[in-house]
């Protein structure tokens, strides 16, 4: 096994055992690496080994990257997109056995690391890919529970903000259900409102 020193291993005896019942994973770190240097270059980097996400249970290396609060919500989930793009190539099997996973500096996400509706598990949600049989890539997320109101101003705001925007780009961003924002556009299309979403 050999990690380079950029990483600190939180649990050096887990993390060995983990490379060796998973061959993949040393190939994709290594390849992970120069996309965090361009991507995170004032960052701090660990590795862990993680029994349960609160989507999967089964056994993932966690790539902790440490961020300041403006990177964590603005851009993070870009680059972490940018990365898997890059090692899609490297993952062969159904689950990657890594997942990169946010961290904001001088802050403790021990304990709400694995709830489901924390803002870290949310992030790491979105940034977690799987390549199905076909060699699609798919995107995992939570969906939100929030008024239609809500929803309305949402959906507005965001094709305001985005030319000829992809419906699933859309559910995706807002975490909105296709149910409800494909008859929030039918009911304002009927009101003359045009979004211009592309199906």
């Amino acid at each position: 096994m050999k990690i380079s020193k950029n990483f600190y291993l939180k649990s050096p005896q887990e993390i060995e055992e983990f490379i060796k019942a998973n061959e993949k994973t040393i190939e994709i770190i290594d390849a992970i690496e120069p996309q965090l240097l361009k991507h995170f270059p004032e960052s701090k980097y660990s590795l862990e080994v993680c029994n349960d996400l609160g989507w999967t249970t089964e056994p993932k290396l966690l790539l902790n990257i440490k961020v300041n609060d403006e990177m964590f919500f603005n851009g993070m989930v870009d680059h972490m997109n940018v990365i898997y793009k890059e090692i899609e190539p490297l993952i062969e099997d159904i689950l990657c056995p890594v997942v990169l996973f946010p961290e904001i500096e001088n802050k403790n996400f021990e304990e709400i690391k694995m709830k489901d509706n924390s803002a870290v598990n949310l992030i790491a949600r979105t940034t977690y890919f799987n390549n199905d049989r076909n060699g699609i890539i798919q995107r995992e997320m939570t969906l939100r529970e929030i008024p239609k109101e809500q929803q309305v101003k949402e959906i507005i705001n965001y094709c305001s903000e985005h030319e000829n925007p992809n419906l699933s780009d859309l559910l995706f961003d807002l975490q909105l259900d296709l149910l409800d924002v494909d008859s929030i556009i039918d009911e304002l299309e009927e009101k003359g409102i045009k979004l211009n979403v592309e199906y």
